[in-house]
């Protein structure tokens, strides 16, 4: 006994798609999908009987049903119209959920209007909607390959990605002068090889408002030729992340690190006469090590403490040990950090080993010499795990669009905010010292001299210079605002605290940061007019970039990025062979056979 049909009611998708006699089609495929759309909507097989450049003649695939359409090219246009039909079904229809005409074609005519919306829209979340939009029940590949099919008829083909890069870098060359856009392909067969893109507007706020600190890592793509995605991000002045530099490479390894470093030194060296001294943060994989080694010799490289603190929590499984660490982590002085060294010995005497392959001058605050300014993790993982997340099923070209135009929106958003501020300091250095101005009315104030004093506490005394910006507790130095030493000193000879801090903190800087905009990118239909007025560049777009020869592994797509030290391992979901319903499987389906 076939499983009895309970659908929504599809009066109105029958109404919308009936049928009269005269009613024309602008041609034979339109015709040929209008009719399979009214089979599903009143939920009967269509047997196609004939099918030419002149006629298409379609019936009721059950025997003796009347319902039958003649449809003929109309003389001297290309338009198709009704001829004859017979209206009437004597036919019971499909009476279970499944649908010859619910090909993967049709599938992917029927999502490609959410999927415009939403390019994560999931393979289950289709064949969900459809049985119930539908009262049909497609299988997961089916949903899978329609979305694949309607992705591609939106936004190109994967390879025709590659293909328009060089174009894409010239336009990004034209409309934002002094942007750095280039593409690699290897040498015999021009498959392709790295992507790196800089805009000017970056590289100017970079240069002349951030920071001397750069955040440099990479996520896993996992689209059709996988890839990874590269990234270098400075900090702004109120310690939102600044993206410098995105690339894309066929795969992550010693070279592409290279080449990707090599960019960064050269668009730093292009436009700055003084390169600044830079502080590197990473997770110092032995790739990048050797990339910063060679193109930023004088640059203090050092680890992310998110990557440090859990390197060390699964080494050692202990709550206590971690505890001390986090202390010695953060501890102000040498004297300090010993003393919690000290402290981490008497559990485990392992842990003197772990120090040996992870130096504390790379990590301590106490020992680090690069200018982090209390900026010690790589906010950089958590947005290319998120642009990994929302583009890995775009091409190439329009994963840099979705790119480009979420930093614009950056630039924009926080130009305006920054315009508003009315105060020295960005809002979190302003909360800062303003924390740190709360706590000096319980110090003592000793002045020695004009620019030193001696700030004495119950606890310790601390001596502070405010002509040097020191102070012996180092965190003044450390964090580049006044602590709450420097506050009672600055405080007591008559100065604003607020203008001691450093320029990086303040709203000025800020603004300087946002100041130049991303201008937009034309639609790639007027790419090929563009290149015939570009002086020089013709010979390098005329090269067709093909694919990388890395493809993604056969079987059923895993589209979700996920961390594996911050997440489990997902759970399966069942689809039932019989029902098509999630979760359960064919052998414990409870629907009648």
């Amino acid at each position: 006994m076939d499983h009895a049909l309970v659908v929504p009611d599809s009066s109105d998708a029958i109404v919308e798609h009936s049928l009269v006699i005269g009613q024309e089609f602008p041609d034979v495929e339109t015709c040929r999908r209008t009719l399979k759309d009214i089979a599903i909507a009143m939920h009967f097989d269509l047997r196609i009987v004939k099918s030419d450049r002149s006629r298409f003649i379609a019936k009721c695939s059950k025997e003796g049903c009347p319902w039958r359409v003649h449809v003929a090219k109309c003389p001297g246009v290309p338009t198709f119209t009704i001829r004859t039909l017979h209206g009437e079904h004597t036919c019971e229809g499909v009476r279970n959920l499944h649908h010859q005409q619910a090909s993967v074609g049709w599938v992917a005519r029927s999502v490609e209007a959410r999927i415009r919306d939403n390019p994560q829209y999931k393979p289950k979340e289709i064949l969900q909607d459809i049985r119930d939009q539908h009262g049909v029940a497609v299988s997961y590949m089916q949903a899978w390959r329609g979305k694949e099919r309607s992705m591609a008829a939106l936004h190109g083909t994967f390879e025709e990605g590659y293909r328009l890069l060089p174009a894409y870098c010239e336009q990004i060359r034209k409309t934002n002068p002094g942007s750095v856009a280039s593409v690699v392909a290897t040498r015999q067969e021009n498959c392709f090889q790295c992507l790196f893109i800089s805009y000017r507007a970056s590289i100017y706020g970079f240069i002349n408002a951030c920071r001397p600190l750069l955040e440099l890592d990479k996520v896993d793509l996992k689209g059709k030729y996988l890839g990874s995605l590269l990234c270098a991000a400075a900090v702004d002045a109120d310690d939102a992340l600044f993206p410098l530099a995105i690339a894309i490479v066929d795969v992550e390894n010693d070279e592409n690190w290279m080449w990707f470093v090599s960019e960064l030194r050269k668009l730093l060296g292009v436009n700055t006469e003084n390169m600044p001294r830079l502080t590197i943060l990473s997770e110092r994989r032995q790739s990048i090590v050797g990339a910063v080694e060679t193109h930023f010799p004088s640059a203090f490289h050092g680890f992310c403490l998110r990557y440090i603190s859990e390197n060390f929590r699964d080494t050692f499984k202990n709550t206590k040990l971690v505890n001390i660490f986090w202390n010695a982590v953060y501890a102000l002085t040498s004297a300090e950090f010993e003393s919690k060294i000290a402290e981490m010995v008497e559990i485990s005497h392992d842990v003197l080993q772990w120090f040996q392959v992870f130096p504390p001058q790379l990590w301590a605050v106490a020992y680090f010499e690069g200018v982090r300014y209390g900026h010690f993790t790589l906010g950089v993982t958590e947005l290319l795990y998120n642009w990994a997340l929302e583009c890995h099923e775009l091409p190439v070209v329009q994963m840099m669009e979705h790119i480009r135009l979420q930093l614009t929106s950056w630039f924009n958003n926080r130009r305006e905010t920054g315009i508003r501020w009315t105060s020295i300091l960005v809002p979190s250095a302003e909360k800062r010292i303003s924390e740190a101005i709360a706590d000096a009315h319980c110090y003592q104030v000793l002045r020695a001299n004009e620019v030193e004093f001696e700030i004495v506490s119950t606890e310790r005394t601390n001596i502070v210079d405010i002509r040097s910006r020191v102070c012996s507790c180092r965190r003044w130095q450390l964090y580049g605002l006044p602590c709450a030493h420097a506050a009672a000193a600055l405080i007591s000879s008559g100065q604003n605290v607020h203008l001691f801090a450093e320029p990086c903190f303040t709203v000025a800087s800020h603004r300087e940061t946002y100041l130049q905009m991303i201008n937009p990118i034309p639609d790639k239909s007027y790419w090929k007019e563009s290149r015939e007025g570009t002086e020089g560049g013709a010979a390098n777009l005329d090269i067709t970039i093909r694919p990388p020869k890395t493809r993604r592994p056969p079987g059923r797509p895993k589209k979700k990025v996920l961390r594996v030290e911050n997440l489990k391992r997902p759970k399966r979901v069942v689809q039932c062979g019989r029902c098509h319903l999630l979760g359960h499987s064919q052998k414990k389906c409870t629907m009648p056979i």
